[in-house]
């Protein structure tokens, strides 16, 4: 497996005044609570890894024990209760998993032997530990094992930390293995269904909401989790009905809340023995979402230090962005740009285009196009994304002197594409050897970097090539003031539009249509019939 360790994160649990419940799962950041140390170093070893957990596509927490150091063969995880957490006495019931993998993939060179080791403590410092389990490994697991533990009752009452220590009997120069933590919950047993909380930000009847705002709540005693639920209408939850362990919920690019709708939120505060009951509802109202109906907007995890686009040119036409950046800085991350118009004739089956971003030299960058082009509303189906694998990445590290990163191309339109105007995201970041995280989806949020949408105008090609039907003709063509047509029996009247659909004239039947007011180019001439056909002619006025 490819595993990547991060280097920026973001902090889950449920916060004050609540006996102890903990859920963690690594996928934001390590949070202050837990502490790593030990294993190989450099310390950059331990950490949280990308693509490390059970499902081998999430986080874990992870170490490496490596060489005959006796230090580099031992390494902890210590969760420390905070002071204004309450520790109510009772039972705690402790999960967790783990999985063991092979550090140089070389098994030929030993086991991998070593231990799981839980421990807690009931003093806040020190290194006074209590074994609850011992738990031997044998090997690289091709999955992950999965532990419980219990403090009994009567115990933690005060201070309290837990402590997973992972050893290897194995570690040598040639041979050392990764232990993947994940997965941990630290749940103690409650003595009472919870209170009711409210939901406190934002705060009742507000209006004008931005569609991807944080909604947060007070803590009560004995919450184990809330049950949150958002609905169009009072006691309705058709927009989310979720249960957190947190104390608060931000949605996602792609579960952003509907825009300019009046939203009825409640919030109910559970254990295992029950829930809180007739908690109050409140609302606001949502603002706009320029990027409805697709996935949006997108916000930064790096806000300042974004690199922005600088232009983006599809088709021949261009389109500046940002012409006064010049560095890295403070910048919209997602930008709406979809009253620009890249008009695209449907007899090409590729496409040119150019993007221009700003760039710092001695990094990799790259970008990414994703194109609806069945109009469904998301940029999910086959054909429709461009570039967003390790593979197919369109990826420099050349930067000019002037910090801009340049990137060419082509794309291929998928067959069998309606004409009309399609919505296009152009997005561009930072980039390792391995495509990053906010290029590889279209709705996922950027780093170091920006996206912007667009409108392509599909259109008709349209060739001066069929000047005869069912044995009407239209002639001269090209033509220089009138247009003849050679039957006009059955015609009940005569339309005349540019090549971009805009009616310009209505003529009463007539074997001589006199076009002198129009301007030279293309026009697409409609016999509407008499019973109610329409047969179209394409001519061109020189």
């Amino acid at each position: 497996m490819n595993k990547f360790l991060l280097s920026c994160f973001i902090a889950f649990g449920i916060g004050a005044n609540a006996q102890i419940t903990v859920n963690e799962n690594f996928e934001g950041t390590l949070p202050s609570t837990w502490v790593g140390s030990g294993g190989y170093t450099p310390a950059s070893y331990s950490g949280i890894y990308t693509n490390a957990g059970c499902t081998g596509t999430d986080n874990a927490y992870g170490v490496l024990l490596f060489t005959t150091t006796a230090a580099s063969k031992t390494a902890t995880l210590t969760y420390t209760k905070p002071a204004a957490i309450t520790a109510n006495g009772k039972q705690i019931d402790i999960k967790f998993d783990y999985q063991i993998d092979d550090a140089l993939t070389n098994g030929s060179t030993g086991a991998l032997t070593g231990n799981i080791i839980i421990a807690y403590s009931t003093a806040a410092t020190g290194t006074t530990f209590t074994t609850l389990s011992t738990i031997p490994y044998n090997g690289a697991t091709s999955s992950c094992q999965n532990i419980t533990a219990t403090i009994p009752e009567g115990l933690i009452t005060g201070d309290f930390r837990l402590r997973i220590t992972a050893t290897s009997t194995s570690a040598n120069n040639n041979n050392g293995n990764y232990v993947f933590l994940d997965n941990i919950s630290i749940i103690q047993q409650v003595t009472a269904v919870p209170s009711c909380t409210i939901l406190s930000s934002p705060a009742n009847a507000t209006t004008n909401v931005p569609v991807r705002s944080t909604l947060s709540w007070p803590n009560v005693a004995n919450a184990q989790a809330y049950i949150l639920k958002i609905g169009t209408a009072a006691g309705a939850s058709d927009v989310l009905s979720t249960t957190l362990t947190t104390n608060s919920y931000t949605p996602t690019a792609a579960t952003a809340f509907p825009q300019n709708t009046l939203l009825y939120v409640s919030v109910t505060p559970t254990n295992s023995l029950g829930s809180a009951t007739g908690c109050t509802e409140t609302t606001f109202t949502t603002g706009a979402n320029a990027f409805s109906p697709y996935c949006g907007p997108l916000v930064s995890t790096a806000p300042t230090q974004t690199a922005p686009i600088k232009s983006v040119t599809f088709n021949g036409i261009t389109n500046t962005s940002d012409n006064a950046a010049t560095t890295i800085g403070t910048f919209n991350p997602h930008e709406s740009f979809v009253n620009t118009v890249f008009a695209v004739n449907n007899n090409l089956t590729t496409i040119p285009f150019t993007i221009e971003g700003i760039a710092l030299a001695n990094n990799g960058w790259a970008s990414t196009i994703y194109i609806d082009w069945n109009n469904d509303g998301d940029f999910d189906d086959a054909g429709e994304s461009y570039f967003n694998t390790t593979a197919t990445m369109n990826r420099t590290t050349t930067v000019s002197a002037s910090n801009i990163a340049t990137f060419t191309g082509n794309i291929t339109v998928p067959s069998g594409v309606s004409v009309g105007q399609k919505r296009m995201r152009i997005k561009y970041n930072f980039c390792g050897t391995v495509i990053h995280n906010a290029l590889s989806t279209p709705c996922s949020d950027v780093g170091n970097g920006q996206a912007e949408d667009y409108t392509i105008d599909y259109k008709q090609y349209l060739a001066v090539n069929d000047i005869n039907k069912d044995g009407i003709s239209v002639y001269p063509n090209p033509f220089t003031d009138v247009l003849n047509i050679s039957d006009v029996k059955g015609v009940k009247s005569v339309s005349v539009s540019d090549i971009t659909g805009r009616e310009v004239k209505t003529l009463a039947p007539a074997t001589e249509l006199n076009f002198s007011n129009l301007n030279a180019g293309l026009y697409i001439v409609n016999l509407k019939m008499e019973d109610g056909s329409v047969k179209t002619f394409k001519a061109i006025k020189k």
